[in-house]
């Protein structure tokens, strides 16, 4: 019998325990011996979930150090600005490691911690979900196979649904660069800069230009009379913004509520707790056009990779569908589609003959969590551990390191307002 992995899980929020349900659809493959998370209800529901004891439970990254070693593996999900220090000093210590995205956004510290993983000879995976997705590893696999020729131009979108834009981005966790460790791009979109490179995986990104702006969420914005808390506004029923929608509507409960309510997971939250956390939380239930968010609400980012391949994309927070859409043109034909529909068009055309034939992929419902991405990944990771076999997908960090570097550059980008050079060595240079 192949062996079972024993992880711990840093973070026990929405990406950790779902990582961490792996262990109950595959016991004999993963189990869960630690748990660490600074929020008391967060860690006490992990306990009862995995069938821990209290010494296996930890408050701190600090606190667990100092324990005795019972893991092979770390499911790193801290938040973005403490993947670094939480993260270097694993490998020394005998672990591998699944991190949450992004790594980082320090080109330096991002290079850092590929070369500690390669020191010890330890895996370093990333959670770059999306390329395990049916839609995007068919893809990958049409592409990689040539029957449409090669890559000429990518074109992607990613359309933020306003209630997970509001949820996270104005007023959740990652609604402050200074605060989460992240600008937008790599907060949201390091998915999609990540899948540019794994589709031409035979090139590197090279010059970045990248625009961004807040328009939706400014103070200008912001009628005269509103308060600063919605629950006590005028404008509390008529308000798109207003988070008095979320009061009955449950569908955005598991981001805003996650261990909001102490005591309380997100599905036990009344809306007498729901108008009490509005009330008294720092950016909850704050009106969307003060701050302290500082992220942009809209970025267009062109890439040249060194193939000659060029790339675009766009991001539109506040957009009334979620959805991400993909347009790749290679010399003897197309793909395109949208991710949401998990349907792929794919075309083929032969210009000697003026012909041009189209099928549609009908790629099917794949489960939920990044279309059935999130257990695909886990289920890698994990199989990686055990077997060595590795899959298309894989996202080791050297495979995924790429995909950072061009969204590092695309803030840098749009901060400087100048192109960026991504160079051989992998530093960043602002160009005049």
């Amino acid at each position: 019998m192949k062996k079972c992995i024993n992880v711990a899980i840093f973070g026990c929020g929405n990406r950790g325990n779902f990582y961490g349900s792996y262990a109950k659809e595959k016991p004999n493959y993963m189990k869960v011996v630690q748990v660490v998370d600074s929020n008391k209800t967060a860690l006490e529901y992990a306990k009862n979930y995995y069938g821990l004891n209290d010494e296996d439970c930890f408050l701190s990254f600090e606190e667990w150090l100092k324990a005795p070693k019972k893991a092979d593996a770390i499911l790193n999900c801290f938040m973005d600005k403490y993947h670094i220090e939480t993260t270097m000093p694993l490998f020394k210590m005998g672990y591998d490691v699944l991190l949450e995205k992004p790594i980082c956004n320090n080109p330096e510290e991002l290079i850092a911690l590929m070369d500690e993983s390669k020191k010890y000879n330890k895996t370093l995976m990333v959670c770059h979900v999306l390329r395990y997705t049916p839609f995007y590893s068919r893809i990958k696999k049409i592409i990689d196979s040539k029957e449409l020729g090669d890559i000429v131009t990518i074109e992607m979108a990613e359309h933020v649904y306003l209630p997970h834009m509001m949820s996270s981005y104005v007023r959740g966790k990652w609604r402050s660069e200074s605060e989460c460790g992240s600008p937008m791009i790599m907060a949201k979109c390091c998915h999609d800069t990540d899948l540019m490179c794994f589709f031409n995986s035979d090139a590197k990104p090279v010059y970045v230009t990248s625009f961004g702006e807040r328009t939706q969420f400014v103070p200008s914005r912001k009628p005269k009379d509103a308060t600063d808390k919605c629950l006590t506004c005028p404008h509390m029923k008529t308000c798109q913004y207003s988070c008095y929608w979320y009061l009955e509507n449950k569908a955005q409960d598991p981001i805003v509520f996650n261990n909001a309510v102490e005591g309380k997971r997100w599905d036990e939250v009344t809306i007498e707790d729901k108008k009490k956390v509005f009330m008294e939380s720092v950016s909850l239930g704050k009106c969307a056009f003060d701050g302290p968010q500082d992220l942009v609400d809209h970025q267009t980012t062109a890439v040249d990779f060194s193939n000659g391949v060029t790339a675009t994309l766009t991001m539109v927070g506040g957009a009334s569908y979620p959805c991400r859409t993909i347009h790749i043109i290679l010399t003897k034909g197309e793909l395109y589609g949208m991710f949401e529909s998990n349907k792929l068009h794919v075309m083929k055309y032969d210009m000697t003959k003026f012909s041009r034939t189209t099928k549609t992929l009908y790629l099917g419902n794949v489960g939920i969590g990044h279309g059935g991405g999130d257990m695909r990944l886990i289920a890698d990771f994990i199989e990686y551990l055990r077997t060595g076999k590795k899959s298309i997908s894989q996202t080791r960090i050297e495979n995924s390191i790429d995909g950072h570097l061009l969204g590092i550059g695309a803030d840098l980008s749009d901060k400087t307002r100048k192109t960026v050079k991504i160079t051989d060595d992998r530093n960043l240079e602002v160009l005049k």
